[in-house]
């Protein structure tokens, strides 16, 4: 079944609840108070099933200027709507005030509703039409059918209601890109038995029974447990639906109309955001630098400052980019329509759409400031990922991340990364958390990191590689990013890890004409006393004609190229030793089984001091177990 959203809007005491009364047969003034003064206080609700089999959610808006907020909060999520007006009393302040925000919203489907039309003339009726639709020109709503109805006598309700159905397949027709579910709560309340309860019209995707959802911007979570959808109980709410979640694990007190309900992993909220914003022609005076305002997006209400970065002062009329600081975070996504109203909440201001929901603070009036406003105003969807990435401190954003920014569906999204990738403007890394850059940044940081190494490779020609952590602090980057990168030059064989240690696939260790003499002369010292090695002090004192740091340099760097090996601290043998020696060990215990400590160091023709350390770095080798005061080969050693 087809659902959508329908809405009113018009002056007070126009017929908006009779002709919803008349269409549905539901009554939509709930409060006592609306019932004896005849008008909308709070926003009503109803729905009916249209000619065509779709079921149509209807919200019944207040009219009066007082109530403005709440016409605010049901004009949020309309498909359609009704702009209705007195065929009698005609176009009123607050008809040209809710079509204003209306226009402002960039609600463009819509049918003007001449109500009353049993107590007026047909010249008086025509008369009265002719000068709504003149209203309409140059809005969102310019060109909107024009339907003629009694709530009384019942005169044009069916033709309504199929001209309904027309705007219906409008809509459906027209592109929606369901992405991530909001529902901005417009009323909140406790059912017995079953606890808080909130209603709003779903936006953006799905909600099911028993999901996890954040209320903010409170951060609040809790679980869907049982939904409703016009009336009746349901698995899961689609977009552009009328819903009711009754929730676990919060109070009615711990919610409020304006808060609203999305995924978790979608709860990131912002208090500074650039916007495009249309200041009202009607607004009596110029919107200034610093000025307090109220703003409104969803069913939310929050004060916030105006900066304007391009001029000291806007005239009405004029569209520009500014930035909005707001008092309170709230959630919202490029592209969401917002009001702002001023303080004294007696003028609407203007509206627009966010271009940029977590926008940094600009400088005022520099080209600069223009220029990226400008960008991302008109950004198309390749621009708005260039301009996310550029903006982020990192050297990656996640992808999911982007929605913020691009708040399609997720195959929406993956579309349009898997066409940037193609063209090679991004990378995209894979892992836990998929992350991407810009390919033009990934480059320079791949670069960047290269020459570091070469760099470092010239000054220490002995050194088997940079330690990791040091070159990612030296370079700037945070330990993600460096890790993605560094991993994708070991994928391309530039760089080799070994251990914490980076090198240049290409480098190899260099020695100098002096210190070619101390690496033969070393050697040779290791391969005369065999087992029997000196320690670092010893070789140094051997070779004091040399500098002692250009010693323990040459004999480090031959260690690392496979020369020596690290028996126990401090003791260390030539690897020819070392294999000569196992070679000795081995044959050994293939004939006679066992070995103990004494005998080896016959065999070796050492001393306990170097035997010992030396038959336990061959049990951590594997080469050898110890039973008790003897050793015999691992069956994995045994040739």
């Amino acid at each position: 079944m087809r659902h959508v959203i329908i809405g009113t809007a018009g002056h007070v005491d126009h017929g908006k609840s009779a002709l919803i009364r008349a269409l549905t047969g539901i009554e939509t003034d709930r409060l006592k108070e609306e019932k004896e003064r005849g008008l909308s206080i709070e926003l009503g609700f109803a729905y009916f099933d249209l000619p065509d089999g779709s079921r149509a959610g209807i919200v019944d808006v207040p009219g009066h200027e007082r109530f403005i907020r709440n016409m605010l909060s049901g004009a949020y999520g309309m498909d359609i709507v009704l702009l209705v007006v007195d065929a009698k009393e005609g176009v009123q302040e607050q008809t040209l005030e809710h079509l204003e925000i209306l226009d402002l919203l960039g609600i463009s489907r819509g049918i003007l509703v001449m109500t009353k039309v049993d107590l007026v003339s047909p010249d008086q009726l025509a008369e009265s039409a002719e000068m709504s639709q003149e209203m309409l020109a140059g809005t969102t709503l310019e060109g909107s059918p024009t339907a003629y109805v009694s709530a009384l006598t019942g005169e044009g309700l069916d033709g309504l209601k199929q001209m309904i159905v027309e705007r219906v397949d409008a809509v459906v027709k027209a592109e929606r890109r369901d992405g991530i579910p909001r529902l901005y709560v417009d009323r909140v309340f406790t059912m017995t038995g079953f606890g808080a309860v909130v209603t709003g019209t779903l936006i953006g995707g799905s909600i099911h029974r028993g999901q996890r959802l954040a209320i903010l911007p409170q951060g609040r979570e809790v679980r869907v447990r049982g939904a409703q959808v016009h009336n009746e109980s349901a698995e899961r709410a689609e977009s552009g639906q009328r819903t009711a979640l009754n929730l676990s694990g919060v109070t009615k007190a711990e919610i409020e109309r304006g808060n609203v309900l999305c995924p978790i992993g979608f709860s990131k909220t912002t208090d500074n955001i650039d916007v495009s914003i249309n200041v009202l022609s009607s607004f009596p005076r110029m919107l200034e630098h610093w000025t307090r305002l109220r703003f409104y997006l969803g069913t939310s209400e929050t004060f916030c400052r105006a900066i304007l970065l391009v001029d000291e002062a806007v005239l009405p009329g004029d569209t520009v980019q500014i930035q909005l600081r707001l008092e309170k975070p709230i959630l919202t996504f490029r592209g969401d329509r917002f009001i702002v109203r001023d303080f004294s909440a007696q003028h609407t201001v203007g509206g627009g759409q966010v271009i940029n929901p977590f926008a940094p603070r600009h400088k005022r009036f520099t080209e600069e400031t223009l220029e990226v406003l400008d960008q991302w105003e008109n950004a198309d969807d390749a621009e708005v990922v260039r301009l996310v990435l550029a903006q982020s401190d990192d050297l990656y954003v996640p992808e999911e991340s982007l929605r913020y920014y691009l708040p399609y569906s997720e195959a929406d999204l993956r579309s349009i990364l898997q066409e940037l990738e193609q063209r090679q403007e991004i990378v995209r890394w894979q892992g836990g958390i998929p992350l991407i850059s810009e390919m033009a940044r990934a480059k320079q940081a791949q670069a960047d990191l290269t020459e570091a190494l070469e760099l470092f490779h010239q000054q220490s020609p002995l050194a088997p590689g940079q330690n990791a952590s040091q070159l990612c602090l030296q370079l700037g980057f945070d330990e993600t990013g460096f890790e993605k990168i560094v991993g994708d030059l070991i994928r391309q064989q530039q760089v080799v890890k070994d251990g914490n240690l980076l090198r240049l696939s290409s480098h190899q260790i260099q020695f100098s004409e002096q210190e070619e003499e101390i690496k033969q002369k070393v050697e040779k010292i290791f391969v005369d006393a065999g087992l029997n090695a000196p320690s670092m002090g010893g070789v140094i004192a051997q070779l004091s004609m040399y500098p002692a740091q250009s010693v323990q340099q040459t004999f480090y760097a031959l260690m690392n190229l496979g020369r020596f090996i690290k028996v126990a601290d401090d003791f260390f043998i030539h690897a020819q030793i070392f294999e000569k020696i196992v070679n000795l060990l081995t044959d050994y215990l293939q004939k006679n089984g066992i070995i103990t400590v004494a005998e080896f160091r016959e065999l070796a023709q050492t001393s306990r001091k170097y035997a010992v350390p030396f038959l336990e770095y061959c049990d951590g080798q594997g080469l050898t177990i110890r039973e008790g005061n003897h050793r015999r080969l691992r069956k994995s050693a045994q040739r």
